[in-house]
């Protein structure tokens, strides 16, 4: 009794029940991440709370606390007196996350070449179907999706703990810059063969070769992002956009 108080005896005071303002913020955040990273809110975008607020049927509240978790998560940003905005990025800004994940896939593909489970090739084989699919039907959401997916099994096959974390800080902002690679003509075609390729050379064990050609896939991807946000600054500045 270090309070002088009768640890058996009832709490003086009840809690009150939560209210659901923080799952609906929860709820409110993921609506607009996978609108961001989907490409259907582009960057640069601006995001007015009372807008989304009155499109979603909720309070601002609610979405004030899913703007400030889009902010620490790098994928908005907040101008003074000007309210928040789907993040831009520059030459810099892009080639740092993608250099990183670089890395860190490429550890990952060599460990899922000594790693994997037999399990594990069948689903690959199985969801690159899936993505040829999305790609044929032009369903390039769908095919969003299956890439996401892909990488991350991969990822899982390589058993270890420390990548998941690493990568989960990448994780928004790239799939946010990739919704703009699967627009670019002859990157998705380019990209799908690429993951059979690499499927293969998981399958052979092969972590050398496959780790090579997980460097020049996502190295390739940097690069189309690059051409293509150069291409659209030229076309502003020469008033074709």
């Amino acid at each position: 009794m270090l309070n002088g108080k009768d640890p058996k005896s009832p709490l003086v005071q009840k809690l009150e029940p939560l209210t659901e303002t923080p799952q609906l913020g929860t709820r409110v955040y993921q609506a607009l991440v996978n609108s961001i990273v989907s490409g259907q809110i582009e960057l640069g975008a601006p995001l007015r709370p009372d807008t989304i607020a009155r499109q979603l049927e909720v309070s601002t509240t609610p979405v004030r606390e899913a703007m400030h978790r889009l902010e620490g998560d790098g994928l908005a940003i907040k101008v003074p007196y000007q309210g928040w905005f789907v993040r831009e990025y520059n030459e810099q800004q892009v080639r740092e996350p993608y250099e990183l994940r670089a890395a860190l896939e490429c550890f990952s593909v060599r460990l899922a070449c000594r790693r994997i489970t037999a399990e594990e090739m069948t689903w690959l084989r199985q969801h690159q179907a899936t993505g040829e699919a999305a790609l044929a039907a032009g369903d390039m959401d769908a095919y969003r999706i299956y890439n996401r997916d892909l990488h991350a099994a991969i990822m899982k096959a390589a058993r270890n703990s420390c990548l998941f974390p690493m990568m989960g800080q990448l994780r928004l902002q790239t799939e946010m810059l990739m919704a703009k690679t699967i627009r670019i003509i002859g990157r998705p075609l380019r990209a799908i063969e690429e993951h059979h390729q690499l499927i293969e050379l998981i399958d052979q064990r092969d972590g050398r070769a496959a780790e090579r050609l997980m460097e020049h896939h996502i190295l390739s991807a940097l690069e189309d992002i690059v051409r293509w946000g150069q291409k659209t600054e030229g076309q502003v500045r020469d008033g074709n956009a």
